[in-house]
């Protein structure tokens, strides 16, 4: 099924791949007299997650960048240091500089947010990076690298400077062992891998080798929330050839029902992967 709906993605016949429905068992009808089932238990309904306080520390560092943004480190984290383009888990508290109007918390909600850097406002893109897995950083970011003269919906006026708390729990973590020669993996792609795959204990989750590689459909670690797939920002500029350790943050491993992913989710994973090749997806 996978070779298949991996030719028809690449002929660009079907659309994401959230369109895959796996092959389901047939359940043959019932014999004999059918019997009232028994009532299904209702399952108890998790806690709400409880606010967290935002923090607020005198700044140890302060750095000004190109553009107007502020930097206040008011914590520096020791783990893993964001990388340009990369991906984080981290709570968030935004506030209007003048007047200081909340305008959403992650705090507050009591869950950190996921998601690549890319896809965020450009005082974000030059703010984050730099910082380390367990910091906390202030941004104060001009409006024209926030959300300029058109604003956003009715509680970011136009041409509001901001000021964001953030707190880093987590990052995608990505680290070249040996840079390949052949074409790079960019955008949405499908990418062949020869790979391990190894939880937080170390134990081999899933494998496949150079003669079995296996076919990463886009889509198969999609965040259906944040439209985020952390492994195809994972593999993004990767060359056929090279070999790369990736670390997914529990809160990145994802899978959509539809594509019956056999890997255990909601769990942090290593992946030592080869690029054994890689289709790009032209318009994805």
């Amino acid at each position: 099924m996978r070779p298949a709906l991996l030719a028809l993605v690449v002929a660009g016949l079907v659309g994401p791949a959230f369109a895959f429905q796996p092959e389901k068992p047939v359940t043959p009808p019932p014999t004999g007299t059918p019997e009232t089932p028994p009532a299904a238990p209702v399952p108890e309904t998790p806690p709400m997650p409880k606010a967290i306080p935002v923090p607020d520390m005198p700044a140890i560092n302060r750095v000004e960048l190109e553009g107007g943004i502020i930097l206040e480190d008011m914590k520096i984290g020791d783990g893993y240091e964001v990388k340009a383009d990369g991906a984080v888990v981290a709570y968030y508290h935004g506030t209007l500089k003048e007047g200081g109007k909340k305008f959403d918390s992650s705090f507050e909600r009591g869950e950190p947010a996921t998601f690549a850097l890319k896809g965020v406002i450009p005082g974000w893109q030059k703010g984050v990076p730099g910082m380390k897995v367990g910091g906390i950083r202030r941004l104060t970011i001009p409006a024209a690298l926030g959300y300029g003269a058109r604003g956003a919906g009715a509680d970011i006026p136009p041409n509001s400077d901001l000021i964001f708390v953030i707190q880093l729990v987590d990052a995608l973590q990505i680290e070249d062992i040996e840079v390949g020669e052949g074409d790079a993996a960019a955008g949405q792609c499908v990418p062949v891998t020869a790979h391990t795959i190894k939880d937080k204990d170390g134990k081999e989750v899933a494998k496949a080798d150079a003669a079995h590689p296996y076919v990463w459909i886009p889509g198969e670690m999609l965040d259906v929330n944040s439209q985020f797939d952390a492994f195809q920002t994972a593999i993004a500029g990767m060359k056929v050839g090279g070999k790369r350790k990736i670390i997914i943050p529990k809160e990145m491993n994802n899978a959509p029902p539809q594509l019956g992913v056999t890997r255990p989710t909601g769990v942090p994973l290593t992946i030592e992967a080869e690029l054994v090749a890689v289709r790009n997806l032209p318009g994805r």
